[in-house]
């Protein structure tokens, strides 16, 4: 018996060392990204008929704790092929989840990537999933699928089907500023057909407004185009634009044949009609001592958006011709500092030159406080904003206590009762645009 086990010991021995070199041809290798020219090889399968769910996990691990590189394990294939000489490593993020590239094993199993396209051996697929280099074999690999920034860069500028096909897809992958990129190409090819076209005004309605959008649409239409969708926006674009036009007109405006058209334009002084204290609730005052005035709140297109401003409509006063003047009051109490200013934007509408000026009531006894006017031009569109500013620490207001001379200062600023705009507009109707009403420094 000893004799026979002294025998069988060395044969099984030398059997066990024969399958452990033969059995089972290599898996991929995985090249760690945290330590370059690291390589790994996991030990041969345990049988070349092993299960594909124990073969090949679904996704890849990250670095162990002791930072040791993982291996990632795919059944089957042959030894790994080395990377080029002197090739940079390849790392970074996994991209998300429709930009990445999907290789597909013959056992269904996953890899998602970036699938790299300078591969000196063709017999490997290689994909860098985002922690490192996965090289496959290929008969190993059933499909790629490319993500979008693969198709992105392959496609050509000039192939009119290929670039359509894939800006639907971009389109039913909610990527529609790639979609744009990509029809933008095709509508300027001979042979782009109207479907395609109607597509790019939506894209241009979406992606860059209903302005650049509503010229496309019109287009789209004349050349036969009957989507309800796309002649349902375009009813909806064309039904805006006339109200928007009436609008301008009814302000005695041009609009014109661009988006700018009909504007007002901020002086050198301002760069923008900024929202203020017109917001706000500003009422006629009594025909006792004001003409006629009617303040209205309404909102002008503008290249920078929708602004509003206050429109102020004068008129003579209807009996008592000595009234030279017109006020609008805010009856809301301010609380001032000392030196601070008044500024506004005023554009004249009407014919002729007027002059605005400006009044508090202020403290226990609303005393009242006028300042000086300053000339609002007429100019030949009436659109021309001018800044006027007010200075409240100044002493050159009329009040009772100076018999209406231009020396007094206003007292109890932080006690402001009321605040009125006066429009010396004499015996002539006028209209003016005032906007930025704004209180700017102090003590």
């Amino acid at each position: 018996m000893r004799i026979a086990y002294t025998i069988l010991v060395p044969l099984l021995s030398t059997a066990l060392s024969q399958a452990a070199e033969h059995g089972g041809s290599p898996k991929p290798r995985f090249d760690h990204t945290t330590q370059p020219g690291l390589r790994r090889t996991e030990p041969n399968a345990p049988s070349s008929t092993a299960s594909p769910s124990t073969a090949v996990p679904r996704t890849l691990r990250s670095p162990a704790p002791t930072g040791q590189p993982t291996t990632a394990q795919a059944n089957g294939g042959s030894p790994a092929a080395p990377p080029a000489p002197g090739s940079p490593a390849r790392t970074g993020p996994a991209p998300a989840a429709i930009e990445h590239d999907t290789v597909i094993l013959t056992n269904e199993q996953h890899f998602l990537g970036t699938v790299l396209s300078d591969q000196p051996d063709p017999a490997w697929v290689a994909i860098n999933t985002g922690s490192g280099v996965l090289r496959i074999a290929r008969d190993r690999v059933a499909r790629v699928e490319y993500g979008l920034t693969a198709r992105m860069g392959k496609v050509k500028a000039d192939d009119l089907a290929a670039l359509v096909d894939l800006a639907m897809w971009c389109r039913a992958n909610a990527r529609n500023p790639q979609a744009l990129e990509l029809l933008t190409k095709a509508v300027a090819l001979a042979g782009c057909d109207l479907k395609t076209r109607g597509l790019y005004a939506q894209l241009v309605d979406e992606q860059e407004g209903a302005d650049k959008a509503l010229p496309l649409y019109i287009a789209y239409r004349n050349a036969g185009g009957t989507e309800p969708e796309i002649i349902a926006r375009l009813s909806e674009l064309e039904t805006a634009r006339t109200a928007w036009e009436e609008q301008m007109r009814a302000l005695g405006l041009d609009p014109g044949a661009t988006a700018a058209a009909g504007a007002p334009m901020a002086a050198a002084t301002s760069s923008a009609v900024e929202e203020g204290y017109e917001k706000y609730k500003w009422d006629s005052d009594s025909l006792d001592w004001s003409s006629p005035a009617k303040p209205t709140l309404i909102t002008l297109v503008t290249p920078e958006g929708p602004r509003r401003v206050m429109q102020v409509d004068v008129e003579p006063h209807p009996s008592k011709p000595n009234v030279d003047k017109a006020a609008i009051v805010l009856r809301r109490p301010l609380v001032l500092r000392s030196g601070a200013k008044l500024t506004m934007l005023v554009a004249n509408r009407g014919t002729s030159d007027l002059r605005l000026g400006i009044a508090v009531k202020s403290g226990a006894e609303w005393t009242y406080y006028e300042s000086k006017p300053q000339s609002v031009t007429a100019t030949q569109s009436g659109q021309e904003f001018t800044q006027l500013s007010f200075d409240l620490g100044a002493s050159d207001f009329k009040a009772q206590a100076t018999g209406w001379a231009h020396s007094a200062r206003i007292a109890n600023l932080e006690q402001v009762r009321e605040l009125q705009i006066l429009l010396h507009n004499g015996p002539k109707s006028g209209s003016v645009w005032i906007a930025g009403i704004a209180f700017e420094g102090g003590e």
